[in-house]
Parts: C-alpha cells; structure tokens; sequence
C-alpha cells in the first residue's frame, strides 16, 4: 500500500500551455502526452528494454501526430483571426483607430485638468470633456456592434467554432489511441499501475488549468515536500488516496464538459445570447467541486497529524492556494522590520510587538472574509466577467457590478493602513526611514478610480486604537490641526511608556489578545 502511493509523490511536469490560444481552443491544441512522459513509464511501470523501445515509438508517433494536427488548427485559428481585424485600409477600422486616439487625447486632458481643479475654468472643462468622452464611447459601441453583427465577423466565428470542435474531438480520439496501444504492451502486473499513473498524468495536465483560487493546490506533492517519516505517510494515505481518486475524476469530469460545450459556448459569442449561461454555471461548478476536494483533503490532513505539524502543513497549503489572501503583507514585514530596529527603545519595542500580535489577530479574521467571498463569488464572477466581454462585442453596456470579493480586500486594507499608520506614530523619522518610508499605499480614488463602496461595510473590523481614527486624533492631536506633530508624537511614546496600550489590546487600557501564529505572543524576535 505504502509503496504503490509513494511512487506516486512526484513533481509536476510543469504547465502544459495556458496562454491565449489554449483558453480560445479549451486546451485542445496541448497533448495530453508528451515524449518526456516516457521516463516515467518506464520508472512506475518498470519497462523492459523492449517495451520501452515501443512505448517511445507509441509516443513519438503520438507527438508527431498532434503536433501535425494541432499546427494545422493553430494556423487556421490565426488566420480566422487575422480576417477578423480586417486590413489596414479598412474604413471601419481606421475610423475605431481615430476614435481611440480621440478618447486618448481626452483622457490626458481630463487628468491635467484634474490635477488644476483649483484654476478658474477647468470644472466646466472637464464637464466638457466627459460630455465628449461620452459621445465617443456610444460611438465606438455602435462601430463595434455593427463590426461583430456583420456576416463577414459572423462568418469567421463560425469557421473559429468548427477549428476548435474539430481539434477537441482529435484530440480525444488521438488520446484513446494511444491509451489503446499502450496498455497493449503492458502485462497483468503493469496494467495494475496503470491506473494511479494515469492519474497522476491526469492530475498533472489538468490541475494547472484551473482558473479558481485552490483550484491549482497539488495535495499530492505538498505533502511529499514536507518530507514526513514513513509511519507519518502511513497515517496520511488513506486521506492521500481519496483525494487522488476524488480530484481526477473532478478533474476530468470538468475537462469533458468544457470539451463538449465549447461549441455552444462560442455559438453565444457569436449570436451574443445568453444560451450558454447554464453551461458556464455547470463549468464553474465543476470547478468549485475540485477546489472542495482540495480543501477537504488539507482539512483531513491536518486533523491527522500532531497539533503543531498539522498547524504548519495548514498554512503552508492556505499559502500556495490563496496566495492572495495569505501572503506575508507588507505591514507584517513592516512590523517585523522594526522589531528588528537596533535604536529602538525597550518599551517601545513592547508596544510594537503588542500591535503587531493584535495586527495578526485582526488580519485573520479578515482574511477569513475575504476568503468566504472568494469562495462565494468568485466563480460567478468569471462568468461576469464573460457576460461583459460579449456585451462590449455587441456594441452594449459594461458596467462592472460591486465586488463582494474586492470589498472585503478593501476592508482589509485598511486593517492594514491603520496599523501602519500607528507604527509610524511610534517611530521616529529616522526609524521610518530605515524601514523604507513606510509609505501609505495610494487609494483607487487617489488613483482615479471609482469609489466602489468602502467604508465599514463588509465585515472588516479595525485594529489598533479600536479602529477609531477620529477618537485617536481627539486624544493626540492636542492643536487640533489633523496632523501629529513631533511632540504629539513624543506624547504617543510616552502613553505607551508608561504601560499604556491600544485599548483592548494590552496595557494599562485592556487585556491582552493572542497571536494567530507562533513567534507572537508579546516576545520580540530579536
């Protein structure tokens, strides 16, 4: 038992594909076999010289073959592509060339009259000058429309359509043909292994693929990182053995069902219906159902072994899965930094790793917002993200609806803005200066973006001095001028000094909170 599953804990063969045309084709011009997948037939199915010397023919044979076809379906692809564009001298494209230019032009003068909005005349220029960008985006709608509904574009997303079902169905047969050759050479005790090898190669063509956040997380191979005992894996196996059933047939349940809808699925684009809209559903389900697997299997995983190996395997596998939600921020580096500071004073020292204990609890339960929302929303928001593609194709409207995912991020962040901002009140500007600035990182509407709907919605809590900015300005900022100057700040130092603390986190003001992680606990890393 030991020793079938072990000789399965190997690397990936790294990512077959995953730009551009494998998205457009569904992956149909990547093979699900290659010639360097030879070596690992002849080291799980414990190849003879002679049937070595066949599979590797099986397989060049293979690789000659999809490559010949797959070619053809790539050339075909850009050529249909290349129609579409149209040339040079084409009035409607030259006419949607001038109009981006137009939109340019009026986009650098939105943002110098922006930055002059205190000069007398530039609000009623930049009234001017969305009234005009305005035409311009309904103008660029109709050509778009007009362009996508003409028979030329119809007719060349048609022939699109045929290229890409057609190479899905030889890939398919080219597949079975070669599993077909393949397990004729195999004796009885070759065609038991078979099967988990299949799997593996399975596993590694089709996890890379995911689109998903923990869709991607190779269980397998995080576990055979952790370089646990033999009597760890035993343990592990059967856990380790369920997901590798599980996942594959996840994994190729939501391979086959892209295959035989991406005809449909294209036919949308080109008709600009909603018909597809129960297949992409059905996709992304699919997709949450492998991320499910991976959760579970970590879940099982980390109930299985000791509290604080369970602990460390929990996180590491948080990290590769959502590396957008449980990567080490640059605050905790920040905090990290200082506590490292050779200058800093002792009991400052205290207060920085007290705020930086209650900074880790708080981003947890942020965290743990975002990645409920991203768990929630993030599959429908793929398909959004299609709905609004075809809309643009059609000449309509994109508005781009409120992200319950980018919300709570937004929450977090600013989690993060007001630690770092009583971080720099601790310090002085030497200190800030040795860590980098410390800089606050700049907001969509600093950036120019649309307001999406901050604020407190959404879940996040505040750390620190409760959250409250304007409680803590009242208290330190005694010249009531909305800065703190230098000896407010001396005043802040010395609060914590004399045993003070951010209320509810420790000291003369509160109780004292707990760290997510080891390395808290109120001892400084020095």
């Amino acid at each position: 038992m030991v020793s079938c599953s072990t000789t399965l804990f190997a690397q990936p063969s790294g990512g077959r594909g995953g730009g551009f045309m494998t998205r457009i084709t569904a992956g149909g011009t990547t093979p699900d076999y290659m010639l360097r997948d030879l070596r690992r037939f002849q080291e799980t199915l414990t190849l003879d010289e002679e049937q070595t010397m066949i599979v590797e023919q099986i397989l060049r044979d293979y690789d000659e073959s999809f490559r010949d076809a797959s070619t053809a379906s790539e050339d075909g692809i850009r050529g249909t592509f290349s129609n579409m564009r149209g040339n040079e001298d084409d009035p409607a494209r030259q006419e949607s060339q001038k109009q981006r230019e137009r939109m340019r032009e009026i986009r650098e003068k939105m943002d110098s009259a922006r930055q002059l909005k205190g000069e007398e005349g530039m609000q009623e220029l930049q009234e001017r000058l969305n009234v005009e960008m305005e035409e311009i985006r309904k103008q660029m709608n109709e050509s778009r429309a007009a362009q996508w509904e003409s028979p030329e574009r119809q007719a060349a997303m048609e022939e699109l359509e045929l290229y890409v079902t057609d190479q899905l169905q030889i890939k398919k047969k080219m597949r079975t043909e070669f599993e077909t050759d393949l397990v004729a050479v195999l004796n009885e005790d070759q065609l038991l292994m078979w099967p988990p090898l299949k799997r593996m190669l399975i596993r590694d063509r089709l996890l890379p693929k995911g689109r998903l956040s923990g869709e991607t997380l190779d269980v397998m191979s995080l576990v055979e990182q952790q370089e646990f005992d033999d009597a760890t894996l035993t343990k592990l196996l059967p856990s380790i053995n369920d997901w590798d059933l599980n996942v594959t047939l996840a994994l190729q349940a939501r391979d086959d069902h892209l295959v035989e809808n991406q005809g449909a699925i294209m036919a949308s684009f080109r008709s600009t219906d909603t018909s597809s809209d129960g297949v992409m559903k059905e996709q992304a389900r699919l997709s949450e159902t492998v991320r499910q697997i991976n959760d579970n299997a970590v879940d099982q995983i980390t109930l299985a072994l000791p509290s604080e190996e369970g602990s460390a395997f929990e996180n590491l596998a948080r990290e590769r899965a959502y590396p957008r939600i449980y990567r080490t921020t640059r605050v905790e580096r920040a905090y990290l930094g200082a506590m490292e500071l050779e200058d800093i004073e002792p009991d400052i020292l205290v207060s920085v790793v007290e705020l930086y204990d209650a900074l880790l609890t708080d981003l947890e339960y942020a965290n743990e917002q975002v990645l409920s929302a991203t768990k929630r929303w993030e599959s429908q928001e793929e398909i959004e993200r299609m709905n609004r593609f075809r809309s643009r194709m059609s000449g309509g409207e994109s508005e781009r609806a409120e992200s319950p995912i980018r919300k709570a991020e937004e929450s977090r962040s600013k989690v993060e803005e007001n630690y770092l901002e009583q971080l720099r009140l601790l310090l002085t500007e030497a200190q800030i200066k040795e860590l980098g600035g410390l800089k606050k990182r700049e907001s969509r509407e600093d950036r120019g973006r649309e307001d999406r709907g901050r604020g407190d919605r959404g879940g996040g809590r505040q750390g620190g001095f409760s959250g409250d900015r304007e409680a803590f300005m009242q208290r330190f900022d005694k010249d009531g001028n909305g800065e703190i100057s230098e000896s407010e700040r001396e005043a802040i130092r010395e609060h914590f000094r004399n045993g003070g603390g951010p209320p509810g986190r420790g000291g003369a003001d509160g109780g004292t909170r707990g760290s997510r992680n080891s390395g808290g606990g109120g001892q400084a890393p020095r």
